[in-house]
């Protein structure tokens, strides 16, 4: 038992759950209040919003096309993990929980609520709003970001060792 707890915990998967509980609680949360407010008056707003299209509000009124994509993304990051899980970096594994949870929680929105995705995370920067988005959205973000720097810090290491190798010869 205490090795398989042990696996639940270095596998990260234990994160992409709670991001999914803490994505589906805090919606269901806005949408019961349905109330806008200010977190950081001029700059972090709560502001209850449906969106049926993706990020920008592209591909508006697609629902099941975006449901389609996000489970077939999800699905796929979870074969990757799967298959790929023994040669995995800890941080590689963390922002693919994160994008998993991401996935699945926009697909729970498209798949289950005829309104689309509910969105209600608000910035403003001066006059600019950014568009409204939700924390499956900061975990997809989030765990693209450090798949990338991961992956640059990887190779940078590899080429560094690569030359020290090199040199030495």
């Amino acid at each position: 038992m205490k090795q398989k707890l042990l696996w639940f915990f270095k596998s990260f998967i234990w994160l992409s759950v709670l991001l999914l509980i803490l994505d589906f609680v805090s919606k269901k949360v806005v949408e019961a209040a349905q109330s806008d407010f200010a977190v950081i008056p001029g700059f972090f707003y709560i502001s209850y919003t449906t969106n049926t299209g993706a990020a920008w509000s592209m591909f508006e009124n697609a629902t099941w096309l975006l449901a389609i994509i996000s489970a077939v993304a999800g699905i796929g990051m979870i074969v990757y993990f799967v298959l790929k899980f023994k040669t995995l970096r800890p941080w590689t594994r963390v922002a693919l929980m994160m994008m998993i949870a991401g996935a699945w929680g926009n697909f729970i929105d498209r798949a289950f609520y005829p309104d689309g995705v509910i969105d209600f995370l608000s910035l403003h920067f001066g006059s600019y709003i950014f568009p409204t988005f939700n924390v499956a959205d900061s975990c997809l973000s989030v765990g693209i970001v450090l798949l990338l720097l991961v992956s640059l810090l990887e190779e940078y290491y590899e080429n560094k060792k690569k030359k020290t190798t090199e040199a030495t010869k």
